[in-house]
């Protein structure tokens, strides 16, 4: 636009400066009244190209304000660029902490773990406290507690210099609460996988009692007699004793008929 507004004033120009050269010649045909229109119209035409020369200064101003206003537009986006920029890298930095973060974490919760299960085995009872603390719970009625620590301590240590005493405490257990197949269960295995156990002439004795529990009296009778047999100096022997005393009180001897007076 602005170039089409200085081509208009140049032509413009151009022919004003025609009309100049001519104006003798043709003021020596006119009259005077076609003067004075001349001299408005051209009064009128340097009006018009005052405006246009106004038209032209505050377009060139406005385009110097814009591209002013362009240039800080620019500015600001080069800004803005380099800002983002920043930020893009500082996100990479952050994942980056992230992820070292996360390692540092995944290796702290390992040495964690290790730490953990390390402690667990310092602090793992004893057979002795196992076995214990299963013994306790027999002597407090616990029975159902006292069971489950004895078969613990079986699980853990089936040869171990206690397994015998915990086998034959789960019988009585079972007696106590007043299970008596379950006893003499129990009290068979000690006697069957532990033989040479001090705890097999109790397990015998106990065995017994159950059988009798259960009114089995011949069997009860059999189990007494075998530990006499087998475990003569026992004190279970001795108990055992007196058991069959009372279940087999001994035969009276019967008294001689007195001899028959021969007739005389």
């Amino acid at each position: 636009m602005k170039k089409q507004i200085f081509t208009k004033s140049i032509d413009f120009t151009f022919y004003l400066l025609l009309f100049t050269f001519y104006l003798p010649l043709i003021g020596c045909v006119a009259t005077q009244k076609d003067m004075l229109a001349l001299k408005e119209e051209m009064a009128k035409l340097q009006s018009d190209i005052v405006k246009l020369q106004n038209q032209l200064t505050d377009m060139q101003k406005n385009q110097a304000d814009l591209s002013v206003q362009m240039e800080e537009l620019n500015s600001n986006m080069r800004a803005l660029d380099g800002k983002i920029e920043e930020t893009n890298e500082r996100f990479v930095i952050f994942g980056q902490k992230l992820e070292d973060t996360n390692v540092d974490f995944t290796n702290k919760l390992s040495l964690l773990s290790e730490k953990v299960t390390k402690k667990i085995e310092e602090t793992k009872p004893t057979p002795t406290q196992i076995y214990g603390a299963a013994y306790t719970d027999y002597t407090m009625k616990n029975y159902d507690l006292a069971i489950g620590g004895f078969n613990d301590y079986l699980n853990q240590y089936p040869q171990g210099t206690l397994a015998a005493g915990a086998q034959f405490w789960i019988g009585s257990c079972y007696y106590a609460k007043d299970d008596y197949n379950s006893a003499i269960k129990n009290f068979d295995i000690v006697i069957s996988k532990f033989p040479k156990s001090e705890k097999v002439p109790s397990a015998k004795l106990k065995k017994a009692y159950s059988f009798l529990k259960l009114k089995n009296k011949g069997k009860a009778v059999e189990v007494l007699k075998d530990i006499v047999k087998k475990h003569p100096k026992t004190m279970e022997a001795k108990q055992a004793s007196n058991y069959l005393s009372k279940l087999e009180p001994p035969l009276e001897k019967k008294e001689k008929p007195p001899a028959s007076q021969e007739q005389k």
